[in-house]
């Protein structure tokens, strides 16, 4: 039981202590920077927007107002499947060069960016969401990376808009700085492991249709990149900016999708990631792959540490644990009314964002995650 408590231990410290420690020492000591000068490619804007009625139109204006030439840049909204207004809201912006693309059927973010990036004229294809405004100068943060010929893709920063109704606000924001300076770090050695759907940059020539039951589009848009032998940078100059989840809950069935996804990608693009034989594919399996088991660990490890609880070290790390779910339903307690302290809120996400990873895991072996998914509050 020993054995089974420490090799618990050590993944669960690996994903979320050591290997972070380890890329941001090495990226400061060995950083491969990517040549950048001013560079002005055309640009396509892809969104993908099912019944987004509520931010469509402030999506379209906030890609209207970018600092970029007008002339060359174009917006493709992929309303597919939407039964509001969403189409008929992108179709009003068809004056400002807007090109809304509907149809009945919903097929699935995956086959709307295909569909998407099929009408795109530009070199560089930029994929956003339709609940993700970005800064003004965040196209030309992400463009300029591309001056480099090595570069195939590049990732910008998403921020969580501070709100005090969205009780999601803390842990997302909190999440996000976490994430930004281990992709930061990544980059600098080579590339990241994964995008970020709200705000990714591809050479148009490099973009692979998306298999339709993909569900973690990011993941497979990034492989696609890495698999031709070109860098997938990250730049936290090119920024986009979103409202957390309006509840826990929705982050809840967020985080069950991407892990549903995360183990379908293990499996579908198998032949990209194992054996973990260079740099990529080692940072893969030690940001990605562990932090999806990290749940199953956190079971082992508390059930092996109840049966060593007889050893004086051990029945001290049990009474650290017990504290700290302890302190995740004390935060829960005061969610329920309404309020969040930090020294509680974080066990509390933290547990959740687990729970819901464990969730992912039994959807995906039960075959019950789709392209389609519960969609979260706006």
């Amino acid at each position: 039981m020993t054995y089974v408590f420490w090799a618990a231990f050590i993944i669960v410290l690996v994903n979320y202590v050591l290997y972070p420690v380890a890329v941001i020492l090495a990226s400061r000591i060995l950083p491969n920077h990517s040549t950048t000068k001013e560079f002005e490619p055309s640009v396509s804007v892809v969104i993908a927007a099912y019944n987004e009625e509520k931010v469509i139109r402030e999506k379209i204006e906030n890609t209207l107002l970018l600092d970029y030439p007008k002339e060359k840049i174009q917006i493709v909204i992929v309303s597919d499947g939407s039964s509001d207004r969403t189409p008929d809201i992108a179709s009003s912006f068809a004056g400002k060069g807007v090109l809304s693309l509907h149809e009945p059927e919903r097929n699935g973010k995956s086959a709307a960016l295909n569909r998407g990036v099929g009408y795109a004229t530009g070199e560089i294809i930029v994929f956003s969401d339709a609940n993700n405004m970005f800064d003004s100068d965040a196209i030309k943060f992400l463009v300029r990376h591309f001056s480099d010929g090595k570069v195939g893709g590049v990732s910008g920063a998403k921020k969580i808009i501070p709100h005090d109704r969205r009780m999601s606000s803390v842990g997302d924001s909190l999440y996000w700085k976490y994430e930004s300076a281990i992709k930061k770090a990544e980059s600098l050695l080579g590339s990241i492991t994964a995008a970020d759907g709200e705000i990714t940059a591809i050479r148009k020539e490099l973009f692979e249709p998306i298999e339709k039951d993909i569900i973690n589009d990011d993941a497979a848009i990034t492989l696609a990149v890495i698999r031709k032998g070109y860098r997938f940078l990250y730049d936290e100059m090119a920024i986009s900016r979103e409202y957390a989840s309006v509840s826990l809950k929705d982050d809840y069935y967020v985080k069950v999708r991407m892990v549903a996804g995360g183990f379908q990608t293990l499996k579908k693009f198998k032949a990209d990631l194992w054996p973990p034989k260079t740099p990529f594919r080692i940072q893969y399996l030690l940001h990605k792959a562990l932090r999806w088991i990290v749940p199953e660990c956190m079971i082992l490890l508390i059930v092996s540490n109840v049966l060593l609880a007889g050893q004086p070290f051990y029945a001290l790390i049990l009474a650290g644990q017990i504290l700290f779910y302890l302190a995740s339903a004390i935060g829960y307690l005061f969610l329920l009314g309404g309020r969040t302290f930090l020294v509680f809120y974080v066990p509390l996400y933290f547990t959740v964002m687990n729970a819901a990873a464990f969730t992912g895991l039994s959807r995906y072996i039960h075959g019950k995650q789709g392209v389609t998914w519960r969609k979260a509050a706006r």
